[in-house]
């Protein structure tokens, strides 16, 4: 595409001497670009792109777009590169990657789910029935990205937002037609998803996170009610916004939400007869889940309070997007999500459940419905860590947690990163302390920790293995290992021990 043509419409500053350049590639990373690239400063993550135009020069890239105060600085550096100038470069960005991969989410019918949890299987369930029913689709979210049935390793949540525009344009040449993606509040506040064209959002509930970007919870709310005006601003003829009625937050959306126009809000509801719609839960037990949606019986194979939303949620998104619910709701039962609520069984006769809860308000329901499931001879034992370099106001919160809802807690590593794994640990301990609960040890390896908890484990005692879910790694330091919680407990299986 010529950069006069990529750039017609955008309010930047442009040298009086541009060419006009076929681009090949569009980047925002320095390690990608050639001579024949178009490299934007700024990548949709908290760091500062600009100190990389060095090295995108240094592999062949003559043309940046930058922001409009640095241009003076980049030019004297750089007397042979051309610069153009942004006030406002996460829109830039944005415009500039949806017309290069011509505009493709204008061509898919696109489903976005932001909330503090239930975001991975609300998003993976949809996604599923879709496929299960014939549908061309692609998904977007935690546990890996989908082209059709191509799997793709996820490196975020919510990718940036050229990144995005890429894999959206791979998806219509593949013949997908419909997307679901999740939608972090990273992404929001920080304009990853800024220009997509959304056709219908869903907003799962609200809880306590990630604070160490966010700061306060206000400030969390305010980036998650951003994609009501994502949609709004859509011009797609569809505005659909569905919403959890029950979650406490629910006028504050409401109030938000009156003024957005067009908006089709519709609600659900486990608690309220008035939502537009109302699950009535007919059974729950440690194998499956049984709801009345729209006068249809809906089996759900997953367990747990947690994934009734989020089934029921996946449903109603469907039903919205003009499905009937005859036509899918014959596979929810053979959905499993990996890492989330996973069940197993052994010849012991106790149960491990392994689940990504890694906040405070998951680990509570998570265990609040594994406490559903026992009887009162039995046990819940629970293993749990807390990320490093990330929230620490949650550790305590999430130490008294597992001391309420649990017979015996061992308090590990998850993924430490930078910070010293002890220091993390104390904090949580901190919380179970302050409880008054005594029947906790703490084991920084988390492999050994997993193996005290499943030899402690007795017949119909439940353990559960918190905070990882579906990772296949720990995050040591700077360095990435090899680390499944799944894979230990299936050795330990095999053999007997770790």
């Amino acid at each position: 595409m010529l950069l006069k043509k990529l750039i017609e419409g955008l309010k930047v500053i442009t040298p009086e001497d541009l060419p006009d350049f076929d681009i090949e590639s569009l980047e925002n990373d320095s390690r990608r670009v050639n001579k024949k690239s178009l490299f934007i400063a700024y990548s949709g993550y908290t760091e500062d792109a600009h100190p990389y135009i060095g090295n995108a020069y240094q592999n062949g890239c003559r043309f940046f777009i930058i922001d409009s105060k640095r241009l003076n600085d980049f030019k004297m550096q750089f007397p042979k590169a051309f610069f153009i100038g942004s006030s406002n470069l996460p829109e830039t960005l944005s415009f500039c990657a949806s017309r290069f991969y011509e505009n493709p989410t204008s061509k898919l019918y696109l489903i976005g789910i932001t909330g503090t949890s239930g975001k991975t299987t609300t998003a993976f369930t949809t996604y599923h029935l879709l496929r299960k029913m014939g549908i061309r689709a692609g998904l977007i979210g935690t546990i890996e990205y989908r082209i059709d049935d191509e799997i793709l390793p996820a490196s975020n949540t919510t990718p940036d937002v050229l990144f995005l525009n890429y894999l959206f344009h791979r998806m219509i040449q593949k013949g997908v037609t419909h997307c679901v993606m999740e939608v972090s509040s990273h992404a929001l506040a920080l304009g990853r998803v800024n220009g997509l064209e959304f056709n219908a959002v869903a907003f799962t509930n609200f809880s306590q996170d990630h604070l160490d970007f966010h700061k306060t919870m206000e400030e969390y709310l305010k980036a998650k009610l951003k994609i009501f005006n994502l949609i709004s601003s859509s011009p797609k003829k569809e505005h659909i916004a569905i919403v959890n009625m029950d979650m406490k937050e629910f006028p504050e959306i409401i109030n938000y939400t009156k003024n957005i126009k067009p908006l089709q809000l519709k609600t659900f509801s486990v608690e309220k007869k008035k939502a537009d719609y109302y699950i009535k839960i007919l059974s729950m037990s440690p194998q499956k889940s049984e709801i009345e949606l729209c006068k249809e019986k809906i089996e759900i194979g997953m367990i747990g309070i947690t994934n009734i939303y989020n089934f029921s949620l996946a449903s109603i998104i469907l039903i919205e997007s003009g499905f009937n619910i005859k036509d899918f709701k014959k596979f929810t039962e053979e959905i499993r999500v990996p890492g989330r609520m996973e069940s197993f069984q052994n010849d012991s006769g106790f149960t491990v459940i392994i689940d990504y809860a890694h906040k405070p308000d998951a680990l509570e329901k998570l265990l609040k419905t594994v406490r559903s499931l026992i009887a009162n001879n039995q046990r819940v034992i629970t293993v749990f860590g807390c990320g490093g370099d990330r929230d620490k106001l949650k550790r305590p919160i999430m130490g008294r947690i597992a001391g309420n809802l649990s017979e015996s807690v061992i308090i590990t590593s998850d993924n430490p990163r930078t910070e010293n794994p002890d220091n993390i640990i104390l904090e949580i301990e901190q919380g179970l302390k302050e409880n008054g609960f005594h029947n906790y040890t703490t084991e920084v390896d988390r492999k050994k920790a997993i193996h005290k908890a499943l030899m402690e484990a007795t017949r119909g005692d439940i353990v559960v293995i918190a905070g990882k879910g579906h990772e296949d790694y720990q995050i040591i330091g700077k360095t990435k290992i090899h680390f499944s919680d799944r894979e230990e407990v299936e050795k330990f299986f095999k053999k007997g021990s770790i």
